[in-house]
C-alpha cells in the first residue's frame, strides 16, 4: 500500500447517499492491489468491519491528471 487516508463527510451538497465516511487506498499497481486484498490480515480485518458497517462502495480506478 503506497499511502492510506480517511475522513468523515463534510459536503454541504448533501449528495452523499448516507455515507459518512471515506476510506482512500492508494497502490503502485494492480497487482500491489490484489496482493493486499488476499492478504490474510485484510480478509479477517475486512471481515470484523463489515460485519460493523450498514453499507459500503469499492471503487477502483486509475487516476487521470485533468490539470
Amino acid at each position: 500500500m503506497k499511502s492510506f487516508e480517511w475522513g468523515e463527510d463534510v459536503s454541504v451538497e448533501n449528495l452523499q447517499g448516507g455515507f459518512t465516511h471515506v476510506f482512500e487506498s492508494t497502490f503502485d499497481s494492480p497487482e500491489g492491489r490484489d496482493a493486499y486484498l488476499s492478504h490474510p490480515a485484510h480478509v479477517e480485518y475486512g471481515n470484523v468491519v463489515l460485519a460493523a458497517v450498514e453499507k459500503f462502495l469499492v471503487i477502483d480506478y486509475k487516476p487521470s491528471h485533468i490539470i
